[in-house]
C-alpha cells in the first residue's frame, strides 16, 4: 500500500467520533456530510463504517456519496502538508510546527486555506523517528524539519500553482 493510500489515522479517529454520534440506520448523506464538515472530505477508507451505520453495503454508500455534488472523496487543497504529531516528533518540534502552520496559514487542522492551496493535517507517526520532527508534503517525507525551513516551505507552497 502506498503512503498516499494509507488511512490517515487521526483523520479516521475524528470521522469515527462523528459517526458515533449517529444512531444505526441514519441516512447516508447526513453521515457523509457530518464527516466532511469535520475533516473537509469523506475519506474512502471510512466508507465501510459509514455504510455500517447507514445499514447499507459499502458499494451502496459509495454510490450515493459519489452522486452528491457537494461531497468530495479526496482532500481539498492543491498541496497536502502532514505534520507528524507522534510522541518523538511532537517532542522534537512537531507540535511547534503545527502551531506555526495554523498561525501562518490561518486555518485549523484538517482544513484548507481559502485559496485551496494548502491543507494541513496531523499524523501520529510517519515512521522516521530518528529524523524527527517529520512532515510530508504531497506524500514526500521530509525529516529533521526546523521552524525556519518549514516557514519557507509553506511560503513556497502558497505561491505554487
Amino acid at each position: 500500500m502506498t503512503d498516499a493510500k494509507k488511512p490517515r489515522n487521526l483523520e479516521r479517529e475524528r470521522a469515527l467520533r462523528v459517526l458515533r454520534s449517529f444512531s444505526s440506520g441514519s441516512e447516508i448523506l447526513s453521515l457523509a456530510t457530518a464527516v466532511q464538515e469535520s475533516i473537509g472530505y469523506v475519506p474512502p477508507h471510512v466508507i465501510p463504517e459509514l455504510a455500517q451505520v447507514a445499514e447499507l453495503t459499502s458499494e451502496q454508500a459509495l454510490t450515493r456519496i459519489e452522486q452528491h455534488p457537494a461531497l468530495r472523496l479526496s482532500p481539498p487543497g492543491r498541496h497536502q502538508v502532514t505534520i507528524c504529531t507522534g510522541k518523538t516528533c511532537a517532542g522534537a518540534g512537531g507540535a511547534r510546527l503545527v502551531r506555526i502552520a495554523r498561525q501562518i496559514l490561518d486555518i485549523n487542522l484538517f482544513r484548507t486555506t481559502s485559496d485551496e492551496a494548502i491543507r494541513i493535517e496531523p499524523f501520529k507517526c510517519i515512521g522516521k523517528c530518528a529524523m524527527a520532527p517529520n512532515i510530508r508534503i504531497n506524500g514526500d517525507a521530509r525529516g529533521a524539519m526546523n521552524e525556519e525551513r518549514f516557514k519557507l516551505l509553506l511560503a513556497a507552497l502558497a505561491k505554487k500553482p
